[in-house]
């Protein structure tokens, strides 16, 4: 079976008041002659150095994602509905997240974060917040009211959590295409009190009460900052939790690719019947993933050549500095991009599925060049 990459999160972050457009945010355009660097587009090899897998039996890895790496370089990731945590040899240290309604279980969690030495996961059904040490320790829970957050995170000293809007507006009963609002909140300790800070429109396909996102989400933090793609084009913006404005928004001339695809992918946790889909897409998102690493924006592109992705590196003020292409071992494994993490000491994990089995695993591979950038 396809591995499905269900890009619901990431963890979006909207980055300008809903009735602004996007004409009226800052921009800051690579100039052309960054781009025609003389190393730019040049060739960077991976070498595989391990596979985290499952046993095939109690642990079957379907769709890993939200990939944390921890300082001892142990992995956890989210895989419905566990939780895991792998150590750096790729063995396993727990599986959390029994199935359930009573003290230490769930039927539907959505996220996980951290806050010092300690995770929380954050569950819908029923609703409640689930502590536990970082070696895998149930230790308390706490009943909360009910929200279905996308993305949930410890930024700055403060829990912020993003909100699909379409359940609880007059959206879910229309039908078509629409841009409609994903909501960032500060949360109070506790979840009792939500206090919103921005909105942004988001382009949805909808019809009879479900719906499809219909452009790019990828949000990762840095310092007091959310890097954030938010529409199917190329465009990146920076936004400053302090302050709760939008510092910069940068991009570069992009050659938007053709979809091939020839019907939307399903969800595999909440399949639906095929008359209910959206209609393809005219062409694929031209950013599918964003990663911070060693003080750099790693953006990874639509591009492709000769099955190499390219990747373009920008600094933390939105500047460019650096594009390559990525090319992984000849190993049989189907590369997505949804999902990558890079770890500062020059090592990418990324799900994978195998193109003959089908089975899924991460592999973790080493990065065989200097990629540490300095101004």
């Amino acid at each position: 079976m396809k591995l499905k990459y269900v890009v619901i999160m990431v963890i979006l972050l909207s980055f300008f008041a809903y009735s602004k457009s996007e004409d009226e945010l800052p921009k800051l355009i690579s100039s052309e002659e960054a781009w025609k660097d003389k190393k730019s587009g040049r060739i960077v090899t991976l070498e595989e150095v391990m596979r985290i897998h499952d046993n095939g039996r109690n642990i079957i890895f379907k769709n890993p994602r939200y990939l944390s790496h921890l300082d001892d370089g142990s992995v956890i990731f989210f895989d419905y509905p566990s939780l895991y945590r792998y150590d750096k040899n790729g063995k396993l240290i727990f599986k959390i997240l029994k199935q359930g309604e009573g003290p230490g279980e769930c039927l539907q969690p959505d996220y996980y974060y951290f806050d010092g030495d300690r995770i929380y996961v954050h569950s819908w059904i029923p609703p409640k917040i689930l502590e536990y040490e970082i070696n895998g320790k149930y230790i308390r829970e706490k009943k909360v009211p009910s929200h279905v957050f996308v993305y949930i995170g410890y930024v700055d000293n403060r829990i912020f959590g993003i909100r699909d809007e379409i359940r609880y507006s007059e959206f879910i009963h229309k039908e078509g295409f629409f841009k409609t609002p994903f909501t960032l909140y500060k949360i109070i300790p506790n979840f009792r009190k939500l206090e919103k800070i921005f909105e942004i429109p988001v382009k949805h396909y909808i019809k009879k009460a479900h719906w499809w996102r219909r452009a790019m989400f990828a949000v990762v933090p840095f310092e007091h900052y959310l890097f954030i793609v938010h529409t199917e084009k190329y465009q990146i913006a920076k936004l400053d939790l302090r302050s709760g404005r939008i510092e910069k928004v940068f991009k570069r001339p992009y050659d938007r690719l053709k979809s091939r695809e020839e019907e939307t992918e399903q969800d595999i946790y909440h399949p639906v019947p095929k008359n209910l889909l959206p209609p393809p897409s005219d062409h694929v998102f031209d950013i599918w993933w964003i990663q911070i690493a060693n003080n750099s924006l790693w953006v990874f592109t639509s591009t492709t050549k000769d099955e190499n992705e390219l990747i373009d590196i920008f600094d933390m003020e939105g500047n460019y500095i650096d594009c390559f292409y990525l090319q992984f071992p000849v190993n049989n494994e189907y590369h997505n991009p949804f999902n990558t993490m890079i770890s500062d000491d020059g090592f990418l994990f990324i799900p994978e599925e195998n193109k003959d089995t089908g089975f899924v695993s991460i592999g973790k591979y080493k990065i065989k060049a200097d990629l540490s950038y300095s101004k």
